[in-house]
């Protein structure tokens, strides 16, 4: 799916505000679906990537399953939805 910067911004958005409770990678694709973002996998990876690399995402330490990645939001990432007073 070709996303516009205004779609982008919003899947950064949503994606933080999933952290706030943990997600994964298969959960966040259907989350977005719901909101009428049908990013695949590979884009989804991407927008973890690039919110990880700003320090907003992290991954999770797992004892069972490790190769399913949980992502959760950082105190920056938890910031960054407060000052623009987006709803957790």
């Amino acid at each position: 799916m070709n996303v516009t910067p205004e779609q982008r911004e919003q899947v950064r958005l949503s994606l933080l505000r999933y952290g706030l409770g943990f997600f994964t990678l298969g959960l966040a694709v259907s989350y977005l679906r719901s909101e009428g973002l049908g990013l695949d996998r590979d884009q989804m990876r991407m927008e973890i990537g690039y919110l990880e690399d700003k320090g907003f995402l992290k991954v999770m330490q797992k004892e069972i399953s490790p190769e399913n990645k949980l992502w959760a939001t950082t105190a920056s990432g938890r910031d960054y939805l407060a000052e623009r007073g987006v709803e957790s």
